[in-house]
């Protein structure tokens, strides 16, 4: 499900009634604990700054004519531009359940994609199950958000790339046992780690629980690539 620029998705749900958006596996009963990858996922796009302008590659990072293709997408799919105050609309109390896909390489959806997505935007009570990549990786923007889960991603936990300017508060994350790689992996891409605006997020009151020792960062959390990142009233457990 891709929320195009300029579109707005208005997905209200409540602590006793959320919204889930799952694939018909689930719906039929017929998957278990390690059921993942049934359906692409939850894309957002904006018109928030974003780096690593591929589009137009001379444009200035951060500015409007600086925009990026989603990753995997046929036909255009782009997101990026000059407003950090973008609205891409609101998502409460959400699950997003057996989802992620790679497409090809290095091209994968993940539970929750927000590319470009502007602090206009209201994200809250959201959780991840069995992702078959990230539970949820932010380009660029200015997103804020508010109590998410990420249960069994099977890749990160939360990817954080390209210029990104991110503040989570509340956050749990656990892995399933020997699946999965990072807690947190954040950077820039190929040669533009020195482009602005530098990433920077923020997190606090998070609890990580590692289980898995398999992926190819081999690290709790990977911090890389002109990245600023800042981590208050956390704990992690890992082997």
């Amino acid at each position: 499900l891709h929320v195009n620029r300029g579109n707005k998705i208005n997905a209200g749900g409540t602590a006793s009634q959320p919204i889930i958006f799952t694939s018909r596996d689930n719906v039929l009963g017929l998957n278990g604990e390690s059921s993942s990858g049934q359906w692409g996922g939850v894309v957002l796009s904006g018109r928030a700054p974003t780096t690593d302008c591929t589009i137009a590659p001379n444009a200035t990072p951060g500015s409007a004519q600086c925009e990026r293709q989603t990753e995997g997408a046929v036909d255009p799919a782009i997101y990026g531009g000059d407003n950090p105050a973008d609205n891409s609309g609101s998502m409460r109390f959400v699950q997003i359940r057996y989802s992620g896909y790679v497409l090809s390489g290095n091209s994968e959806l993940q539970a929750l994609t927000l590319q470009g997505v502007g602090s206009g935007t209201t994200l809250d009570h959201i959780q991840s199950v069995n992702s078959s990549d990230d539970g949820m990786e932010v380009f660029g923007g200015r997103v804020n958000m508010k109590y998410l889960v990420v249960a069994g991603a099977e890749d990160d936990n939360l990817d954080t790339d390209t210029g990104t300017k991110t503040n989570i508060q509340y956050i749990i994350a656990v892995q399933r046992a020997n699946v999965g790689d990072s807690m947190i992996e954040a950077d820039s891409d190929n040669t533009s780690d020195g482009n602005l605006p530098r990433q920077n997020t923020k997190i606090a009151n998070f609890t990580f629980v590692q289980n898995s020792t398999t992926g190819a960062n081999g690290v709790s959390m990977l911090l890389r690539g002109g990245t600023d990142y800042s981590m208050a009233n956390g704990v992690v457990v890992s082997p």
